[in-house]
């Protein structure tokens, strides 16, 4: 488990090194997964979403990558539009590790669970899983867990 948050960590401080592909950094990444109950999911699932976990980490990474390269690279334009291109930047880029976070959180806490039961078969998603899902709706229009 620590070394799932040290992964994660230098995921992050990493973020900057990171080259981007191009100016348009394009939507925050959105987790596609949803957090297994630890208490009653297998090693198999548990292994799943850490898998997915990683993944959806290096995404955030590049995109906070892409928008401090963006930052970076900006002409000199009109000191106002750059200061507002900034900030905008500065919250998406806030946001996307803010869900990143919560994501860590979530699975932090199921893994926990897992280790003191031992999991079990066939878990649904975890009830903070399940929290992210009645706060954000998916780009369908219906609530995906774990997806703004």
């Amino acid at each position: 488990m620590i070394r799932i948050q040290n992964l994660l960590a230098g995921l992050l401080l990493c973020a900057g090194a990171l080259p981007a592909a191009h100016a348009g950094c394009g939507p925050a990444p959105q987790p596609a997964f949803a957090i297994p109950d630890g208490a009653h999911a297998s090693k198999d699932e548990m292994s799943a979403a850490k898998d997915n976990l990683s993944e959806y980490s290096a995404q955030v990474a590049a995109y906070a990558s892409c928008l401090g390269a963006r930052r970076r690279g900006s002409p000199g334009a009109v000191r106002g539009d750059a200061r507002r291109l900034r900030d905008a930047d500065l919250g998406r880029g806030s946001a996307a590790l803010v869900r990143l976070a919560s994501v860590v959180s979530c699975f932090t806490r199921q893994v926990q669970a897992f280790q003191a039961t031992g999991g079990g078969r066939d878990a649904g998603p975890a009830r903070c899983s399940l929290t992210e899902t009645a706060r954000t709706p998916g780009s369908d229009g219906r609530r995906t867990p774990l997806a703004e």
